[in-house]
Order: structure tokens, then C-alpha cells, then sequence
């Protein structure tokens, strides 16, 4: 059976790899559906880990990859400390591509006060396009504490951040630039081209734990490929809960409305680093997203966690879309279709 772009499908991640993993009692989180990363322990404390290529655009990718990684870590309320880096570069690369790739990994690393401690770089006839893979590793931000995305609990409160679709908006606004100008107003296109302001969930994820504490905070997960519907699906399965989730409820940026509608794309399942989504006790939801406008983060509570497993979606018609798998991110749809 040939496979589709993107992940690999949750049942066969399963059967191949994810079954076959045996770990110790040093590992507190081993590898799972859902979970952003790993966690260990040490003699005296943890160490959280986690590893994210970028692979889905040529722009930005440097700077994208710390903080992809970074944000894999955030949201086990740990702090991004140490970054390895792997460039896969194709025949052709000159100095320069390496020297901006390079510049925009330590852009990111700069803003989040991180260490780059290794890597590898290659110029191979394997890749067609630069592939920029990171490693990531943190310490929780309280002793011996950490959260999982696979600790959602039955009537959580459902709570995003900024909006849906954000990194597919910036990704598509900067590679499609010159197509997208002929039919999208030029100011609209250069604001989506500055999303990169939004990627980070380091801010998110400090204000809803200054906000509303550690304990009140029983997963939180960054929405990235699959989008936020994605997101939605490994939390909870990785919670072995459900959800209901209302789209009519979900922030969307006028950008990422403009460019999605113009593709026509679903932004619920359009890559979207940047957007936390938590769940919490929903008798504080309404605090933490307020606590969260309050220093300029847009925040929602769009829908709940279930104890039945069905992972329901009530679109803007009233149509219950039930997810059955992770969906196909749009963005690989959309190139895949460029492709053709």
C-alpha cells in the first residue's frame, strides 16, 4: 500500500513501531500517539525530549526548526535548554543557502536562550529540498513535574490560543507570494508573511501556568501537522477520552481566512505551530483565557473533553463531522495537488 504525505497513519505507527518499543523504568513517557516528546529520568531530575523535522517549506525553515522543537517541549512545562540540528542539503546547495538556513537557527535560539551543542550537515542526492531535523532537551520547570498531552480529563475545558491554521497561513503567504498578490489585497499578504511572531507557545503556555497553576493544567499539546483538528485528535487519544469541539467557536485570523478560502482549504487542518491547545478544569477555563488577553494572546474555549471516544466536530451548518484518524494535513494536500 503506497502511503500518504505526511504522518504515518496512527494504526500503522502502531503496528510497526510504536508496538515493537521496549523502554525501562527510566523513561516516565515513552513514545505514544500524541505526545510531543519524551521524558526521562536522571539521578536528580528529568529531562524532557523531543525531535521535529521541517520539511514542509523552503522558507524560514532554521528558524522554524528551534521553534518547533522548543514548543515540544513547553508544553510538558519544561524549558528548551539544548538544541542538535541535522541539514539535509540537496546537490546544487551553495554557501549561502547554509549561511541563511544557519542565521535563522540562531535567531531562534537567541529569543528562547537556548544552546546549540551538535548536529550534522549533508549535501546528499537523497533530498530534493532542504531538511532541517531537530532534537531538542529541556528541564521541567518544576522538579520531578511534568505534563502529557495524554492527560486530558472527561469535562475539561477546551481552550486554543491566536487561531487555527497559523504556520500553514505564513508558510503559504511566503512560498505562493507571487501567486497569491494577483487575487489577495498586498497588505493582508505581508501581515501573513510576519506570523512568524506567533509560532512560539512559550508565551502561552507561562501565562496559563502563572495564571492558573501546574496542577490545573491536565495536557496541553501545539497544534501542528493535521492542524488543530489534529492536535485534537492525538490529545485525546493519547487521553483514551473523545471531544466536541464547535468550529463556529474557533478564532481564525483574517489572514489565514483570506489565503484558505482562496485555496480552499479547512484552516481546522492546516498546520498551525503556535496555536496551545490545553485542556484545564473548566471551572477556571474562563479565568485562564482571560488571564491570557490580558498580556495580548487571543484565547478561546471552543468545546470539551468526553468520556465517550467520539471525536465530534460541529461545523459552522451544524454538520457532526466525526474523525476517524488523524486528518491529512491541507498543506500537503495543496502541494501534493501543485505537484500534479
Amino acid at each position: 500500500m503506497r502511503l500518504p504525505l505526511g504522518k504515518l497513519p496512527s494504526s500503522i505507527l502502531r503496528k510497526i513501531i510504536l508496538d515493537s518499543i521496549k523502554v525501562d523504568n527510566s523513561v516516565l513517557l515513552p513514545p505514544k500517539i500524541g505526545e510531543d516528546g519524551a521524558v526521562v529520568r536522571l539521578k536528580d531530575n528529568l529531562i524532557v525530549a523531543a525531535s521535529d523535522p521541517i520539511t514542509g517549506t523552503s522558507s524560514k525553515i532554521g528558524w522554524l526548526s528551534v521553534h518547533i522543537n522548543a514548543n515540544d517541549i513547553v508544553v510538558h512545562a519544561a524549558i528548551p535548554q539544548w538544541f542538535l540540528v541535522i541539514l539535509l542539503m540537496p546537490e546544487g546547495t551553495k554557501e549561502k543557502d547554509i549561511e541563511d538556513i544557519m542565521a535563522g537557527i540562531h535567531r531562534g535560539l537567541e529569543e528562547l536562550r537556548i544552546n546549540l551543542i551538535g548536529g550534522h550537515t549533508e549535501i546528499t542526492n537523497k533530498v530534493v529540498a532542504p531538511i532541517v531535523a531537530g532534537f531538542m532537551l529541556g528541564e521541567p520547570i518544576k522538579p520531578g513535574y511534568f505534563i502529557q498531552t495524554g492527560g486530558a480529563k472527561p469535562d475539561d475545558a477546551i481552550i486554543i490560543t491566536k487561531g487555527a491554521g497559523i504556520e500553514g497561513t505564513l508558510i503559504l503567504a511566503t512560498d505562493f507570494y507571487d501567486e497569491l498578490k494577483k487575487h489577495i489585497e498586498k497588505e493582508l499578504l505581508q501581515n501573513a508573511q510576519q506570523l512568524d511572531r506567533l509560532i512560539s507557545v512559550y508565551k502561552d503556555v507561562m501565562t496559563l501556568i502563572s495564571g492558573i497553576g501546574l496542577e490545573n493544567i491536565h495536557s496541553m499539546h501545539d497544534a501542528t501537522e493535521g492542524g488543530l483538528l489534529g492536535a485534537l485528535y492525538e490529545l485525546s487519544e493519547a487521553s483514551n477520552t473523545g471531544f466536541v469541539i464547535y468550529e463556529e467557536k474557533v478564532p481564525i485570523l483574517k489572514e489565514t481566512k483570506a489565503i484558505t478560502e482562496f485555496y480552499k482549504l479547512d484552516p481546522l487542518k492546516l498546520i498551525s505551530s503556535g496555536t496551545l491547545v490545553a485542556t484545564i478544569e473548566k471551572n477556571l477555563a474562563e479565568i485562564a483565557v482571560k488571564k491570557l488577553q490580558e498580556i495580548g494572546i487571543n484565547a478561546e474555549i471552543i468545546g470539551r473533553i468526553t468520556e465517550a471516544p467520539d471525536k465530534i466536530v460541529v461545523r459552522k451548518n451544524g454538520y457532526r463531522e466525526i474523525l476517524s484518524e488523524v486528518p491529512i494535513d491541507e498543506l500537503w494536500k495543496f502541494l501534493g495537488h501543485k505537484e500534479v
